[in-house]
């Protein structure tokens, strides 16, 4: 309206700044004045620090001179405009303040009124999956309810369901239900386990040993054996810590003999063997042995084919705690601890400690426990010494993993953080991305996959970490272009070639993982209760889902998530827990999928039914969409399966299987400052609204 002022838009800090600097006026220069001594003394004073005057009269302390503030005469507008620019950096820096903002929804009847700020207006440098405050669940006690984060792969799964359905309010979050809980643990507690006989006892030992082995080291081979004799010999039975950690080896050992099949009345393996080693923790040792500390790292390793992730975490947190008053983030010198073999044992067991906790913070979405600037330890060292190959092994394999538990730390730092960062999240993306693909191009040969010989398990395991780290940074984005498709139907961004590379990036992955996984299935060397295989399993197919509404997307990724789903209901029904929960957020996923409106481009077929108890773990179809070699010769193809059934199971070829193909090194190649794609005025609108005015995970009628 005329004579109504328009509202003034948020403008840059710097550039307010620069035109605070260019409307600054010039008053010429003040009028000199007299020193304190020579004013008071009425005389004349001629400048100078000190003046003339009281130099001669050896008064230099008392040259004193008093700045004077004149009165001058300015434009009003030059004062409302400072006002104005004034009030904009204290907006701005407010905004900076309140980067992190917490909110708790308590359930109803017990609803409290609190203020959620406005989002600051840099919302682009967020990750536009995150919201600005934290996600809780209602649990037994209201103020110490459970705290989820969209890292987690469950929660991942609950917001594509609340995008398929079109109404965030309608979808809660499904909670972690199956685990080994207290009362369960509780009837173990008081059943007095014996040592199993010597035989078995390292029949179980050199089985936990021989399965972590070679990614995790968690003690020395050679020297557990031999003090396990050493125990039996003199019958020592009664050392509290000696005892924790053998039994965590022992249930470590059952749990990994498993092979296939359910174990008679669904007790899980080794959980008494658990059950009683952490019995044995409660009271913390004021200075720790290397035994101890062991123990801690064997049972975070266990706990999680429980299903108790927390446990996991924060044993793992203990362990790291208790090695850093030990000093194993330091090398300790020869003349303190002379024996090389000891020596190389403390920097493998820090470095297992480190890559649990860069794993298993990015598997919770949970903070990590130590930074890299606080570790000043080696890296594992192949040592040519006696005795060295009866205790380790190769020390390539420790240093890949530990090469890639770094950049799994950068995700969680970069990606899945809320601090406010100097650059857009777009750019961290490129940045995390382009650590992942240095590296893949500084894997050793010996790790890279085959096509045409038998890839070893470690070589399959490492890779499918990578394509879960690739998955875990990409996906923040692809979930917000499904926003986009339905809010912006004729809008050209899908278009864009960085666009394409990131999702073509994305769905490579997920579909690798899926032909690695099916020939692990295929092989028998998926385990029964493993959290890794069903965590890859079910984030592929999260991934899968979401490209049927994106560039690049396939109709055989509908029937690469039915074949997950078949493997899962397979690993529920020989008593996997971590396969269970996982189970049912893929199943709710594809239902919402087939009630949705969505875009989608392609059908998603019938329901997935769950199978019977008596699955057992037969290779589930895996569709194809080119000619591969078969990977199993006919005498290895079981009696009930046809021929054809197995000759889509070879892994992609090398060639294919890094997710970095020509438009993703074209988008990697281009400078950092230069990547600009999502953050034009086109783009951003959708990256930046539904997610973050989204509400919590769940609803206060959730039990």
């Amino acid at each position: 309206m005329e004579g109504q002022r328009a509202p003034s838009r948020p403008q840059d800090p710097i550039r307010i700044a620069k035109r605070t600097n260019s409307s600054r006026r010039t008053f010429g220069k003040k009028r000199p004045v007299a020193c304190q001594r020579c004013h008071a003394r009425k005389i004349k004073c001629v400048g100078g620090n000190p003046c003339s005057s009281c130099t001669s009269a050896g008064c230099e302390m008392q040259c004193i001179y008093v700045e004077r503030d004149r009165k001058v005469r300015v434009d009003e507008s030059y004062l409302e405009q400072l006002i104005r620019d004034s009030d904009e950096l204290g907006r701005h820096k407010l905004g900076e303040s309140n980067n992190v903002i917490t909110g708790v929804q308590a359930p109803v009847g017990l609803q409290t009124t609190t203020s959620t700020p406005d989002p600051p207006k840099d919302a682009d440098m967020r990750n536009p999956t995150m919201k600005y405050k934290a996600w809780f669940q209602p649990h037994h006690e209201p103020d110490l309810s459970i705290f989820l984060n969209d890292v987690t792969c469950t929660a991942f799964a609950t917001r594509l369901c609340q995008r398929l359905a079109g109404d965030e309010k309608s979808v809660a979050h499904i909670p972690r239900m199956q685990c080994a809980d207290e009362p369960i643990l509780n009837s173990f507690t008081h059943t007095g386990m014996p040592w199993p006989n010597l035989p078995r006892a390292r029949l179980l030992v050199n089985t936990a040993l021989g399965h972590s082995n070679p990614p995790f080291h968690l003690t020395l081979r050679k020297r557990t054996l031999d003090h396990l004799d050493t125990i039996y010999q003199n019958t020592a039975f009664n050392n509290p810590v000696l005892v924790c950690k053998y039994s965590a080896l022992f249930a470590l050992g059952e749990i990994c003999s498993v092979s296939g099949g359910g174990t008679s009345g669904g007790i899980i393996p080794g959980i008494d063997y658990y059950t009683k080693a952490i019995s044995l923790i409660p009271r913390l040792p004021e200075r720790p042995s290397m035994a101890h500390i062991e123990a801690l790292v064997i049972l975070s390793l266990y706990s999680q084919f429980l299903n108790r992730w927390n446990f996991a975490y924060t044993t793992i947190g203990t362990a790291l705690r208790l090695a850093l008053t030990a000093g194993l983030n330091h090398n300790i010198p020869p003349e303190q601890c002379p024996d090389p073999i000891a020596r190389e044992n403390r920097v493998r067991l820090w470095w297992t400690i480190y890559t649990f906790d860069r794993f298993w913070s990015l598997k919770l979405g949970l903070p990590l426990l130590i930074n890299a600037s606080d570790i000043h330890v080696d890296l594992p060292s192949n040592l040519g010494i006696n005795g060295y190959e009866d205790e380790f092994i190769d020390a390539s394999y420790q240093v890949a993993l530990i090469d890639l538990a770094k950049v799994s730390g950068k995700i969680m730092q970069n990606i899945y953080n809320w601090r406010t960062f100097d650059q857009s999240f777009v750019q961290r993306e490129q940045r995390t991305l382009t650590e992942l693909k240095e590296w893949l191009q500084r894997l050793p040969s010996q790790f890279q996959l085959q096509t045409r010989s038998h890839n070893p398990k470690f070589t399959v395991f490492i890779h499918l970490q990578f394509n879960y780290c690739v998955i875990l940074a990409i996906r923040p984005i692809l979930l917000s272009l499904i926003d986009h498709t339905r809010e912006n139907p004729g809008r050209e961004i899908l278009q864009s070639p960085a666009v394409i590379a990131l999702s073509e990036a994305c769905i490579h992955s997920a579909r690798h993982t899926m032909s690695l996984c099916a020939d692990e299935w295929t092989k028998g060397s998926l385990p029964v209760y493993g959290y890794a295989f069903a965590q890859y399993i079910f984030t592929s197919s999260l991934a899968l889902i979401v490209a049927t509404f994106l560039p690049g997307g396939s109709s055989d990724d509908l029937e690469h998530v039915n074949t997950s789903l078949e493997m899962l209901s397979c690993l529920v029904a020989n008593g996997s827990m971590v396969a269970h929960d996982l189970l049912v957020h893929l199943q709710r996923v594809q239902t919402c999928l087939q009630q949705s409106n969505q875009p989608s481009q392609f059908s998603s077929g019938s329901p997935h039914q769950t199978p019977p108890a008596q699955c057992r773990m037969s290779r589930p179809h895996l569709p194809s969409d080119r000619p591969q070699q078969p990977l199993l010769t006919a005498h290895t193809i079981p009696d009930q399966l046809p021929i054809s059934a197995v000759t889509e199971l070879q892994p992609p070829a090398q060639s294919d299987t890094t997710p970095y193909q020509p438009v993703m090194q074209d988008f990697l190649a281009q400078s950092v400052m230069g990547i600009d794609f999502l953050d034009s005025s086109d783009f951003s609108e959708f990256l930046t609204d539904s997610w973050l005015n989204a509400p919590p995970l769940w609803d206060g009628n959730y039990p």
